[in-house]
């Protein structure tokens, strides 16, 4: 009778063991630089900021270098919080992006003060245009490809020598990887500056479950309401900051310049 329960539990292990998907984890890594113009009536309001894909079988997650090393820190043993002022220094873009090839789907997630949301987009949303004109790039041969995309057209290169069909942000869908990428006004400009195969690869934690699915409309509501009034909105969740009337004005009066400031998104529609 042992023998027959120990058996089944043997197969039993057997079975789960078969059925577990193995893991896929990120082995390369692109680092680019996004230069970006802020402010659509100051040609003066350029901004830069690193930002990363990283990039599997068929995967690929995209954030800036801020929200990277703000994850990281939040997936160690012992996480180490980092305060709000802190990663606001560190980012403008606190979103990640995930494609998946097979399922043709990606993934935009953001954590907007205490809201966990998400939205889901078919993944292919460029109709390139291949152009004849090469040249190199990081030493590498790089061929043009135009666009059209939210409302802006852009000019990309990228290179067959980097068999990935992926980019910064949500481009993607080329016969290579993205290796520069811009609209043609010159608003946003990725650049790429560095390109390595991780000697150690990176697993993938995609713990989503716990955010809320809305549309585009709606996430992009929720940040734009929250970068207009954040101080309001934390002060009704019920956050005190003892501040002194004179202060808490001082505040507003900075974030809300630097919210008019901000009216020049990558996606203008």
């Amino acid at each position: 009778m042992k023998f027959k329960i120990g058996l089944i539990l043997l197969l039993f292990f057997f079975k789960i063991t078969a059925q577990e998907k193995p893991k896929r984890k990120f082995n390369y890594k692109a680092t680019y630089q996004l230069e970006y113009q802020e402010d659509s009536t100051d040609q003066n309001s350029i901004k830069s900021e690193t930002v990363v894909l990283y990039l599997g079988e068929g995967i690929s997650r995209y954030s800036s270098l801020g929200k990277a090393v703000k994850d990281s820190l939040e997936n160690m043993p012992n996480p180490k919080r980092m305060r709000m002022d802190e990663y606001n220094k560190m980012t403008d873009f606190k979103y990640k992006i995930f494609k998946n090839y097979q399922n043709n789907e990606l993934v935009l997630a953001e954590k907007i003060f205490q809201y966990d949301l998400k939205y889901k987009q078919d993944l292919k949303q460029i109709d390139w245009e291949i152009q004849p004109e090469k040249k190199e790039i990081l030493g590498f041969s790089v061929q043009k490809a135009t666009g059209s995309f939210a409302a802006r057209n852009y000019i990309a290169w990228f290179t067959p020598e980097l068999p990935f069909s992926d980019g910064p942000y949500k481009f993607n869908g080329l016969p290579g990887l993205i290796v520069e990428i811009s609209d043609q006004k010159n608003d946003y400009h990725f650049t790429l500056t560095g390109f390595q195969e991780l000697e150690k690869p990176v697993s993938i934690l995609l713990d989503l479950d716990s955010y809320k699915t809305v549309s585009q409309e709606e996430l992009d509501q929720v940040r734009d309401d929250y970068n207009r009034d954040p101080i309001g909105t934390m002060e009704k969740a019920g956050i005190v900051f003892g501040w002194s009337e004179e202060d808490e004005a001082k505040q507003k009066k900075e974030l809300t310049k630097k919210y008019k400031r901000r009216n020049n998104p990558i996606e203008l529609q």
